[in-house]
């Protein structure tokens, strides 16, 4: 993506839902954070599937409720991976942001700071260090943060 002003203008439009992008799964240029094995009750499961789903219009549930049960099958997480952005984040100087409130911005700093992947640990499950220590939880909440 070219300029800073661009980049963080691609960030600030919010999730993209029109159309969906595609779905890339995990980036393998990219360290991963260890699969998650922890044993969740089909409730648990079911829980975690609709907290999930609560970011998205009803009208997209069919299309990504199998995306994300498998990815907390397959991971023990659900990071969203087809909302992670097509371009490496990364901290620009504050005066670049968008945001009308220094306070905002320097948020929106912080958080590009800890997902760059010089940075991060496991850039692409929002993991900046010691194996759990997650900036977000998943892409959506990243995508919340911006808007």
């Amino acid at each position: 993506m070219g300029s800073p002003a661009q980049f963080l203008k691609a960030l600030t439009q919010g999730i993209p839902l029109s159309p969906l992008p595609e779905n890339k799964g995990r980036n393998p240029q990219l360290p991963h954070a260890p699969i998650r094995k922890v044993p969740l009750s089909s409730s648990e499961i079911e829980l975690a599937i609709k907290n999930s789903l609560r970011y998205f219009p009803s009208s997209l549930h069919g299309k990504l409720e199998p995306e994300f049960r498998q990815e907390l099958r397959d991971y023990g997480h659900i990071y969203m991976y087809r909302f992670t952005p097509g371009f490496n984040l990364s901290a620009y100087p504050i005066e670049c942001f968008p945001g009308k409130i220094l306070e905002a911005n320097a948020i929106m700093m912080m958080v590009l700071n800890n997902l760059d992947p010089a940075v991060a640990q496991y850039p692409q499950e929002l993991v900046t260090y010691g194996d759990n220590g997650q900036v977000l939880s998943n892409w959506a909440q990243v995508d919340n943060i911006f808007n």
